[in-house]
This record gives structure tokens, sequence and C-alpha cells, in this order.
């Protein structure tokens, strides 16, 4: 995925357009070919003005997350799911390696965001100062200014890792369509509500409530490419007749999704404080595609 240059401004020179741009949350600067006359392609310059039109719009998320500058195949972690198994080309939460760094030996720009990112899963984005992140990685103040020159630009290169992971979902959508079992292997996989990349959004997803939030618009709107994804995987299995009678596939992408944060939140308070390993996260989302969705096996005894 393109990284944000280093002093956090764009202009000629700079190559590639980041999402971030693309995404941006300050009204009339959504994309910089604007300034230049330019139009974003449709349906994605036209939801991006008003997050109501985007909600009535749900049809055209995937084609305008598959058409943003930035977004390319190399740059987001494809995930397949294969015989209950996930398998994605980037890392557990999504990020792409940056050029020239091996999985060994990360760059610095990525133990900042890896940093980052954790930090805005325990504390949020208030509650996480430059300063802190940088006592995590182990470099100076000055040294972090050097790769993100203020704590928003580290935010949307943090978002722009997230919008990758769910590029890589939308992607795989129709391969997780083929069958209940498969969802049911996605939702351990990508969606697991223990893994830190779903910790991310939901504490960032709680945070912007805030109407002053500087991930608002984005936060928002990644959530809904997670349910338009959802939707896609349920609309798949009703084609096929996997879906109990006069189930909406609408309705239970926004049910699931909303099931799957709330067990992350779960998972990272009451799950903290229990002795017992009872209410497992996993078993919780399986009970809820049995369901909804006619499944190929006989349901598992609860514990």
């Amino acid at each position: 995925m393109t990284s944000v240059v280093t002093n956090g401004s764009l202009g000629a020179g700079t190559g590639p357009v980041p999402p971030s741009a693309v995404f941006s949350d300050r009204a009339g600067e959504e994309s910089p070919c604007r300034a230049g006359g330019g139009a974003l392609e449709e349906p994605l310059g036209r939801v991006l003005r008003n997050l109501d039109t985007l909600t009535e719009s749900q049809d055209g998320l995937g084609a305008g997350l598959e058409s943003a500058p930035g977004a390319s195949a190399d740059g987001a972690a494809r995930v397949t799911v294969v015989a209950g198994t996930t398998i994605g080309s980037g890392t557990a939460d999504g990020a792409v390696a940056a050029e020239g760094a091996t999985a060994a030996e990360p760059s610095r720009r990525e133990m900042i965001l890896d940093a980052a990112s954790a930090l805005f899963a325990e504390r949020g984005y208030d509650g996480a100062s430059l300063r802190d992140i940088s006592r995590r990685v182990g470099i100076s103040h000055p040294g972090m200014l050097h790769h993100f020159s203020s704590k928003d630009v580290l935010l949307g290169a943090v978002i722009d890792r997230m919008e990758a992971h769910a590029q890589g979902l939308l992607d795989s959508a129709d391969s997780i369509a083929s069958s209940p079992e498969t969802l049911i292997a996605a939702l351990g996989g990508p969606w697991d509500p223990r893994k830190h990349s779903m910790a991310l959004l939901a504490t960032l997803s709680a945070e912007i409530v805030d109407p002053g939030h500087p991930g608002r618009f984005r936060i928002a709107r990644l959530r809904l490419v997670h349910e338009h994804v959802l939707e896609r995987v349920f609309g798949g299995l009703g084609e096929q007749g996997r879906l109990v009678a006069g189930a909406s596939p609408k309705f239970l992408a926004r049910s699931l999704f909303s099931l799957l944060l709330s067990l992350t939140v779960r998972e990272h308070t009451v799950r903290e404080l229990q002795k017992t390993s009872d209410a497992d996260p996993i078993e919780d989302v399986q009970e809820f595609v049995r369901l909804c969705c006619v499944t190929d096996r006989a349901p598992e005894p609860r514990r």
C-alpha cells in the first residue's frame, strides 16, 4: 500500500496518491486530484461527500474500494480460506511490509505503525501520544517526527493498513460465500474477535462517536465496507439456497458485524477478568451462522 510522504504533505513528485488522501476527513480535500480539476471515479467520488449517501449506496462500496488509488492488489493482504485455514499474503493484521524490509527485520516505519496500532487499540487515539509510541518503539521523539509529522498523519497510516486488510476480505468475498462452513472458518480467522486487528477497529469505532475525531469518516466507512463484504457473503449463500427462509443478507451482515465488535470488546474486558474459559467468541459467531444458514455439518454441543 502506498505510504504517505514523511512530512505529511502531498504535492508534485510524491508518487501515487495514498488512500489517506482519497478518504480524507477534511471537507473538500478528499483527493488532491480535485485541485487540478480532476474528478474521482464514480461512484466513489459521489459517496465520499456524505456518509448518508454512502449508506444508501453500499452496492458501490466494492467498486469504490477497488478503484481507490493505492488500493492495488499488491498492497492488500488478500485472504483465502481453504479447508478451514485462513491464509494471507500480508501480516496477521493485514499490514504489508515496507519495501526493502523483511518479515524478520521490519522497517522503522513499520515498527512505528505496529506500536501505534497496539497503543491505539489499548488506549484509543486520544489516550496514546506520539511520545508514548516513540518510547514503545525505542526511538526519540524527533526520530518519530521524521517519519510522521503529526499524530493525525500517523493515524491515517494506521487506517491505511486497516483498509488493506478490508481489501483482502473484499477480494475474497466470493470464496468465503462458497459455503456456510467457509464463512465459519473466516469468522475464526480474519474476523476473529480475539485478534489485534479487531480490537483496533472496535476501539476506534467507539471513539468516533466524537464528531471531532480525525478518523471519524474513514473508520465509519471502514465499518460499512466490512458490512458490505458480509452482505455479499450472505447474498451468495442466499443464491445457493443456504439461508433460512426470509433472512435478509443486509440485516444479517449488520447484525453479525455488530456481534463481532461486541465480542471483541468482551474479550478485552470481561474475558480478562474471568477465571473460567466459557463463552468462547468463536463458538458464539459459529452459532450465529448456524441459526441463519443451512449447514452441511451437524452442530457440535456447546461447552
